[in-house]
């Protein structure tokens, strides 16, 4: 791992003049103001007839919709520019623009494995290098922006015609843990995770009356043997994107990452669209890129910040687990510096959100202290940033790494009571998790608030001064 964080941070210059902390006054806090679809929606496309599933092809840009804007602009010094450096920045960096073309019926749910999920990567790509970002996957050199793994499963695909997502869409406890519906097989799995992938297949056997293989030899079936027992269902991806550092810890790296799937389809073609769960979450990172590759390019970042786009999480962080083990060079371990995972951060009033900001034991670690600076440097701050919501530390692609000793930051969305706790949205893992509920929630300045959070916990994080580095591992 990178070396420790202490609690003193450098100033910054501002990188979010495009966001909507700039582009609201401070005492106009949105609270829950409803838009209806007359207020600038459209909606992307329409749902396919039953029995038919979508066609699916590989992104073109999504059309310039007129979504619900920020309110009024506040005024800039006239020191400021007010146009962006590169053509297109503005909307680039609205997350609501990326949002409705991920959470499109022309992706079909975005399944892990899918045609969808392809297209919502490669969508993802030609973001990342429109603004520089770089593919560091040097073990994949056909398309180093994606790291490729087959997936699993105990059970199949579930009733034919029926994709491997739609077998588990319905799924209503947030999250998973790892391998609980999916996993991945490879020789290069290391000990640990074959123990775990061991343990799994026995509870999911024994949960669904089926009958244990028992090992050849000793306590543990190898990967071979598990192979023979498990259904193979294709090829995921994970999209990773690298914005290289420019200062002295440019070595060292800030993993930002979110989940790019979801359920996929059911039975008669009908898309789960996980507009909340989680293209908000990819959104918001495609929605950062710009305004941190200008940050970069003024020398403003220390260290590196490297975006992944799991896939496979749905099936039980599947592609986290396989980013952990298979270490990508210059990209190990030992050179991450915090890790920061955004799931679900669309809906509900703008003022609230909930994060996980403690180790495996419960302690705070350092981003206790940088998401309450962060949230500070806003114009508008949350109301209330809710830490009540441990239980679903191991839940969430995070937990890859946090098993492995990393300091992980999780921003989710607040929960139905404001004040804390309560309820998972309604529309959790169904098929009305549309675009049309977050606008109706908030008209789409959660996730822009979101993401101006964001910014600023990655550039904190990205340029403190360090203490003196523990032994690397």
């Amino acid at each position: 791992m990178a070396s420790k964080i202490n609690d003193s941070s450098r100033p910054l210059t501002s990188v979010s003049r495009l966001s909507s902390q700039d582009a609201r006054p401070a005492d106009a806090k949105s609270r829950n103001r409803p838009l209806a679809f007359k207020d600038g929606f459209e909606s992307s496309g329409s749902r396919p007839a039953p029995g038919k599933p979508p066609v699916l092809s590989l992104p073109a840009p999504p059309p310039i919709l007129s979504l619900p804007a920020p309110t009024t602009p506040a005024p800039v010094p006239p020191t400021e520019p007010t146009e962006p450096t590169e053509p297109g920045a503005s909307l680039d960096s609205d997350p609501m623009k990326h949002l409705e073309y991920l959470a499109s019926d022309a992706l079909a749910g975005r399944d892990s494995p899918s045609a969808g999920l392809d297209a919502a990567s490669a969508y993802v790509q030609a973001h990342a290098e429109k603004y520089g970002l770089i593919g560091p996957n040097s073990n994949n050199p056909e398309n180093p922006f994606q790291q490729k793994f087959n997936v699993y499963s105990w059970l199949g695909a579930g009733a034919p015609g029926e994709t491997a997502g739609a077998a588990h869409a319905g799924h209503k406890q947030f999250g998973h843990t790892a391998f609980q519906e999916g996993f991945y097989l490879d020789e290069k799995m290391p000990k640990e995770t074959l123990k775990l992938l061991n343990q799994q297949y026995e509870q999911t056997m024994k949960a669904s009356g089926q009958s244990v293989v028992p090992a050849r030899s000793g306590k543990q079936r190898g990967v071979e043997e598990l192979k023979q027992v498990a259904t193979a269902t294709g090829q995921a991806v994970n999209t990773m994107a690298l914005l290289p550092g420019t200062g002295p810890h440019k070595d060292e790296v800030i993993v930002v990452m979110a989940h790019l799937d979801h359920e996929g389809v059911d039975r008669k073609g009908n898309a789960y669209n996980g507009a909340d769960d989680n293209a908000s979450g990819s959104a918001v990172l495609m929605a950062a890129v710009p305004e941190l590759a200008e940050a970069a390019k003024n020398g403003e970042l220390d260290r590196s910040v490297l975006f992944i786009w799991t896939g496979a999480e749905e099936k039980g962080l599947v592609g986290s687990q396989y980013f952990v083990d298979h270490p990508i060079p210059g990209l190990e371990l030992k050179n991450i510096a915090g890790v920061i995972n955004t799931d679900m951060v669309g809906r509900w009033d703008d003022q609230r959100l909930s994060v996980v900001d403690t180790n495996t034991k419960g302690q705070p670690n350092y981003f206790r202290d940088v998401v309450d600076q962060a949230n500070q440097q806003l114009a508008d701050p949350f109301d209330r940033i809710n830490r009540d919501i441990n239980g679903y530390r191991d839940r969430q692609d995070g937990a890859s790494f946090g098993r492995k000793g990393e300091d992980v930051l999780f921003l989710f969305e607040g929960l139905s009571n404001p004040n804390g706790g309560g309820d998972l949205i309604p529309e959790y893992h169904r098929q009305d998790d549309d675009i049309e509920k977050i606008i109706e929630d908030n008209g789409g300045n959660k996730p822009r608030r979101v993401k101006d959070l964001l910014l600023n916990v990655i550039n904190i994080a990205a340029n403190r001064t360090t203490e003196t580095p523990e032994p690397k591992k």
